[in-house]
């Protein structure tokens, strides 16, 4: 008898937690259902296999799914990984675990990410301040390759993506930048350059470099004392100091602004009387074509 109901008992467990041990971890299995979910929970399951990580099952960044309907399914976080999670829960507070994978296939980046001062501002700091890997890149279910125009970190949207927080006022005041630095950016020649397309004109990444951003007080940056001229040097061959000095994101000085602006009114002046010009010119011969006509009834 009691032989006969450890058998039932068994199986009962058996049959309860085998569908559970063997759930299926694959992506498809989970757009089953997260592609027809609808907020933050939806994945769009056409974008997600066009991203860098189309190929990737889910378990291999959510690593500590949660509820019934996910048993059997989680992956396995290492200790590495929960602390780094731990770290950033102020910034990543849906999935902070999902975020800190990012550093298991990422570790070289993740390091220099760390070490920079995004990355103490998050990781040291514990500061909701700056930026994760999300914030820069987006969603990790749709990164596309930065060679790529959707992307966000791309050649031409880096600017952008960097100005969704150095354009706002609070950061500015608190951590001592310009709030008009990306402004000023935009108004340099760089900007303009950048904005019409060029590929060879540098955006912020190109001077402060991405992941390992320091501090340009820091001797380490790439805009630091001497450095700024190496840095300058890269398209501009034998940069030199006063070289270097106009090359800033200060409010452009008042002769420059107000010549800049006289030469904009001397140029809409000069096309304003051209148009005035022309439309006189076509109103005299139409006029004259006219009387002529009128002459030849006489």
């Amino acid at each position: 008898m009691r032989n006969w109901l450890n058998a039932s008992v068994l199986l009962l467990f058996t049959a309860v937690l085998a569908p559970a041990a063997g759930a299926a971890t694959d992506a498809a299995t989970c757009l089953g259902c997260h592609g027809s979910m609808e907020g933050s929970v939806n994945v769009n399951q056409e974008k997600y296999s066009k991203s860098v990580h189309g190929s990737f099952d889910c378990v291999m960044c959510h690593l500590s799914l949660k509820g019934d309907q996910h048993q059997g399914m989680s992956g396995k976080a290492d200790a590495a990984t929960q602390q780094l999670a731990a770290s950033i829960s102020a910034k990543s507070k849906i999935d902070p675990v999902a975020q800190a994978a990012c550093a298991q296939c990422h570790e070289d980046l993740y390091k220099a990410y760390k070490a920079s001062v995004h990355g103490q501002n998050v990781i040291a700091k514990k500061s909701s301040d700056g930026p994760v890997c999300t914030s820069c890149h987006g969603s990790p279910h749709y990164i596309q390759p930065k060679t790529s125009k959707d992307s966000a970190v791309n050649h031409f949207n880096v600017v952008q993506s960097c100005g969704k927080c150095h354009e706002e006022k609070i950061m500015s005041e608190k951590y001592g930048f310009s709030e008009k630095v990306m402004e000023r950016y935009k108004e340099s020649f760089h900007g303009r350059k950048l904005k019409v397309g060029h590929p060879g004109a540098p955006s912020c990444v190109s001077c402060h470099s991405s992941h390992n951003v320091v501090s340009a007080k820091n001797a380490a940056s790439p805009v630091a004392g001497e450095n700024k001229k190496k840095t300058c040097a890269q398209c501009h061959e034998g940069a030199t100091d006063k070289f270097v000095a106009a090359i800033t994101h200060k409010p452009m000085h008042p002769i420059a602004h107000f010549t800049e602006l006289a030469l904009i009114v001397l140029t809409m002046s000069v096309f304003l009387f051209i148009c005035v010009h022309v439309l006189l010119d076509i109103f005299a011969d139409i006029r004259d074509r006219l009387f002529r006509k009128g002459g030849n009834h006489e």
